[in-house]
């Protein structure tokens, strides 16, 4: 399953994502190299404090550390795949009322939480997804409900939203009341959850 066709500002959404994170990577990558290459060609002028194996150690055990985390993140970036299943569990506030706060608003209460959603893979497995949580977002992602998260976008899909679920953007996570094609946030448009629903049928 793909972002559908129409939805193209966000297939070049997703683009500018992976290459800015393998960009990254890559200049990482390069400063890391140099720093080592000029540490260990000039390792020999050093006073003799400093000319000790622990030295040469700690900076390649470091470096082998950090290289091999970057390495780690550009699979994601390079090979992470749509990820489907049903949701299992989910860490996502309720609703609050003012009274609960006297003398604040309802929008005191409008903070930004990574939270947790379990979703069980076809393959009978449980996997966890952070998300941040939105205004909203508590009703849009149901127990029961089989979300899906497209790659390179950081909100799963309920491909079981109706009406009263509310429509999501996919690229910033806003939760909207009706039916609207652009995001008023990011100004990205909208996955119709119904069409990916029907592909999902099928497949």
């Amino acid at each position: 399953m793909r972002i559908p066709k129409q939805n193209r500002d966000l297939r070049r959404f997703v683009l500018r994502r992976d290459l800015k994170g393998l960009l990254l990577w890559l200049l990482w990558v390069l400063l890391w190299g140099t720093g080592a290459w000029a540490y260990n060609a000039n390792h020999a002028t050093y006073p003799p404090e400093r000319q000790i194996l622990g030295w040469r150690l700690a900076l390649w055990l470091l470096a082998g550390a950090v290289v091999g985390f970057f390495l780690f993140r550009l699979r994601l970036v390079l090979f992470q795949r749509t990820l489907s299943g049903v949701l299992t569990s989910s860490g996502l506030s309720r609703d609050y009322a003012p009274s609960q706060d006297p003398g604040r608003g309802r929008a005191s209460y409008d903070f930004r939480l990574h939270k947790v959603l379990r979703l069980r893979r076809p393959n009978g497995r449980s996997v966890r997804l952070r998300i941040e949580e939105k205004p909203g977002s508590y009703l849009y992602y149901r127990e029961g409900d089989r979300l899906v998260r497209l790659h390179g976008l950081p909100y799963p899909i309920n491909l079981d939203a109706d009406g009263k679920t509310g429509y999501l953007c996919a690229a910033c996570g806003r939760v909207y009341g009706k039916k609207t094609s652009l995001c008023e946030g990011c100004g990205l448009s909208l996955i119709d959850a119904e069409l990916l629903g029907k592909e999902d049928g099928e497949h």
